[in-house]
């Protein structure tokens, strides 16, 4: 398997709860502008190191899997310079959501609709061969 595969997979899931982290400390203290956008480019981090592993696989994706992250990329940059506890709840839940939406389009567990129903990417190298 793909090392940046690998990483991109591990690193997202740990991405999810740090963004579960900034809703609790947004709850529980309010907004802390400097994790919030810590996080922020963390997801960025593991946004080009999925694109790099996709140039790199033989596993075609799902359209929707790149389309769901980069909105939840979104949602995070809007989020991760306010100071209201209302926007930065909002936008990381439903960053949260959209992260937690992709990860399932790709997943072994994830809705079969998606992986049957639905245009996928080829991967690079099958387009090389």
């Amino acid at each position: 398997m793909n090392p940046l595969f690998v990483i991109h997979k591990h690193y997202g899931s740990l991405l999810l709860l740090l963004v579960l982290i900034v809703i609790i400390v947004a709850l529980v203290k309010g907004p802390n502008t400097k994790l919030q956008r810590i996080v922020a480019v963390l997801v960025d981090i593991n946004l080009v190191v999925g694109l790099v592993a996709f140039f790199q696989t033989v596993r075609p994706i799902s359209w929707f899997h790149p389309i769901l992250a980069l909105a939840a990329v979104a949602f995070l940059h809007i989020g991760a310079k306010s100071e209201e506890k209302g926007k930065v709840i909002r936008c990381f839940s439903v960053a949260f959501v959209l992260l937690f939406a992709a990860w399932a389009v790709n997943a072994s567990w994830g809705p079969v609709w998606f992986k049957t129903n639905f245009v996928k990417l080829p991967a690079v190298a099958v387009i090389a061969k």
